[in-house]
């Protein structure tokens, strides 16, 4: 495949994401199946794709310091995504980047368009060693510069100070770790890391996780159901709920789409039964696939809204699973478009949903039962602050201490824990274990 096609296809992967609001991981599998593409390009579109979106506002800064007036959508698109590749892409030779770029915007959008973009990319590409841009004050130049929206950075600034709401900001753009987690029901540990060889480590932040060099999809192993992809700190969740594994429970994953949460806890305590519930069916037909890849059978799937009380349920499961929708904050490093739409707005609605749902499946908890609540955020409100507000108006049940076996993770005075996305090189992460009492009269 030319230069040319895979820039076309890193462009219309970029509009549906900046223009369609569409997700990164989702859109690029996407394209990459729609198009035969080899690796190589895969590789190289992939890069541009998720440079561009994690350096955005970077970039469009550059772009506005040598523009005059507004530039259109779509031009803008072309030009951040070739400017990311002469920052960037050192690899790929500067008129190479223009002229493709150039050609790209002649193909889409004319002639006069692909002037206006080879004028203001040439400029870009003689002052690439002194930029020169202009900020207002050191403050902007930080957030900017590190492509953070400025409510984002002030809203971390405030619940965890500036030093730290820097180091949280650069992890953003750091790269994720190939984490894995082998499937016990295939296959040991110790017997995949040996298969695995030179290509694998164990990780010390989940037992049951691996590190990977080099995360290769058409890995027999892995299309066999050896081991399933999954971030360490998104493990710690089924390792978290600290019962005795060989002992035979009902559980329940009340929001479990995309399902790994729900896989992980079936194939740990396999002697148990877990219903996985989620509103969508199309979202339960992926845990219904990777059922059958693992070869997992105490699972079953059921169409179920989180919100709404299944009378059916009630006191009725030991472990009670709430891994409820959230901002995200702690996977922006994954899904770098996130951090363009977190608000303070935002971020109260869907803690408000949240603990609507939390508050919805403690009728599900039997005695002596447990609640695990989980987020891939890090913002107070949709964590600790759901989980103080629970226990103040819920006097059955109380906060228990999460233990982890070989992990280097800090579990927090209060029992809980938070893993920031600077902390451990893996996602954010926020756990909670609670423990439903007899209630007091």
């Amino acid at each position: 495949m030319s230069n040319i096609n895979t820039r076309k296809i890193s462009y219309e992967i970029l509009c549906d994401i900046f223009q369609e609001d569409a997700y990164s991981n989702i859109t690029l599998n996407k394209y990459f199946n729609k198009y035969k593409l080899e690796e190589q390009d895969k590789r190289f579109i992939s890069e541009v794709v998720y440079g561009t979106i994690k350096n955005k506002m970077y970039l469009e800064h550059i772009l506005k310091n040598y523009s005059k007036g507004r530039v259109k959508p779509k031009v803008k698109i072309i030009i951040i995504m070739a400017i990311y590749q002469l920052l960037y892409m050192d690899k790929t030779p500067s008129f190479a980047i223009i002229d493709e770029a150039v050609k790209l915007s002649k193909k889409i959008l004319g002639n006069i368009t692909g002037n206006f973009v080879n004028g203001i990319l040439r400029n870009i590409e003689r002052n690439l060693n002194d930029l020169a841009l202009k900020y207002k004050n050191k403050e902007e130049k930080f957030y900017i510069e590190n492509s953070c929206p400025e409510e984002l950075y002030s809203i971390l600034k405030r619940q965890y100070g500036k030093e730290k709401a820097q180091s949280i900001v650069k992890s953003f753009n750091s790269k994720s770790k190939n984490s894995i987690r082998y499937n016990p029901l295939k296959i040991s540990k110790e017997s995949l890391l040996e298969k695995l060889g030179s290509n694998a480590l164990s990780s010390d932040i989940c037992e049951d996780s691996l590190l990977l060099n080099k995360l290769d999809v058409n890995n027999k192993y892995f299309k066999e159901g050896y081991y399933i992809i999954q971030d360490e700190a998104s493990s710690l969740v089924a390792c978290a709920i600290g019962e005795n594994v060989s002992t035979k429970y009902n559980i329940l994953d009340t929001c479990a789409a995309p399902g790994g949460k729900s896989l992980h806890i079936a194939s740990k305590y396999f002697n148990s039964s877990l219903i996985s519930c989620d509103k969508y069916i199309h979202k339960l037909k992926l845990i219904q696939e990777n059922i059958k890849k693992l070869e997992i059978d105490n699972i079953k799937t059921y169409e179920q809204d989180a919100t709404k009380c299944n009378i059916d349920f009630l006191n009725n499961f030991d472990i009670v699973i709430c891994d409820v929708p959230c901002s995200g904050i702690g996977v922006i490093k994954n899904k770098p478009e996130i951090k363009y739409k977190i608000t303070d707005k935002y971020i109260e609605s869907i803690a408000a949903l949240q603990y609507k749902i939390l508050e919805n499946s403690k009728g599900y908890v039997k005695v002596g039962g447990v609640l695990v609540y989980s987020t891939c955020t890090i913002d107070k409100r949709e964590n600790i602050e759901n989980i103080e507000r629970f226990l103040n108006e819920n006097k059955d049940f109380r906060l228990e201490k999460i233990t982890l076996n070989n992990s280097k993770v800090k579990i927090q005075d209060n029992g809980t824990i938070e893993i920031l996305p600077d902390d451990y090189e893996c996602d954010g992460f926020f756990i909670a274990k609670l423990r439903k009492m007899e209630e007091k009269c």
